[in-house]
């Protein structure tokens, strides 16, 4: 029987600890460098303020933080506590982009999808006009279908029977003083970017 060789056990049992160790190590190194890249590739972040008149339009500005690429932007409205208790939900919709305009009338968005505005970025302002605030338009998951919608004077009104849908809307002059909810998030993710809260004014 031969003599077995202790001296040649040793190294091997060496070598392979010292792989188990460099392996584990990378691992560790691996799982940290991706957990970097993620937090590094977070959603941006933005400030914004509203503004909503029921006579000049509303103001959507962007008061710091991120600069926010409109391409993958959503924005949506819902009416707050103030017009009655668990309407959120079911009043939340999302606002055309092509009735969001620049300072020069520009629309965010055009009907075949393109965009005017690449991003919305900390000082910038943007608009939706006072036509275009219309209940029918701006908040059509709520607008009465049917009776008229009309502005006259610097007032608006509703001729119908639909008047439990006329109170949702934003320009019905007895929703002064309450207010709404605007969310800006990204389509893709869902992520919310940026929220406030906006006071309807005549």
């Amino acid at each position: 029987m031969k003599p077995s060789n202790h001296e040649a056990v040793s190294p091997v049992i060496g070598v392979m600890l010292m792989l188990v160790v460099t392996i584990i190590i990378a691992a560790v190194v691996s799982a940290y460098a991706g957990s970097t890249v993620a937090s590094s590739q977070k959603s941006p972040q933005a400030t914004i303020k509203g503004v909503f008149s029921q006579s000049g339009g509303m103001q959507i500005i962007n008061t710091g933080g991120d600069t926010l690429p409109t391409a993958n932007l959503i924005f949506t409205v819902s009416n707050d506590a103030a017009f009655g208790q668990a309407l959120g939900t079911m009043t939340t919709q999302v606002v055309d982009k092509t009735i969001i305009t620049d300072i020069n009338g520009n629309p965010l968005s055009n009907s075949d999808g393109s965009l005017n505005i690449i991003s919305f970025g900390a000082g910038q302002t943007l608009y939706i006009n006072q036509t275009e605030i219309n209940c029918k338009i701006l908040q059509p998951q709520v607008a009465p279908n049917s009776g008229t919608i009309s502005y006259n004077n610097g007032v608006w009104s509703y001729s119908g029977t639909m008047t439990a849908y006329w109170a949702m809307c934003f320009t019905n002059p007895d929703n002064v003083g309450k207010t709404f909810t605007l969310l800006i998030s990204d389509k893709s993710s869902g992520t919310v970017m940026a929220k406030t809260t906006v006071l309807i004014k005549p």
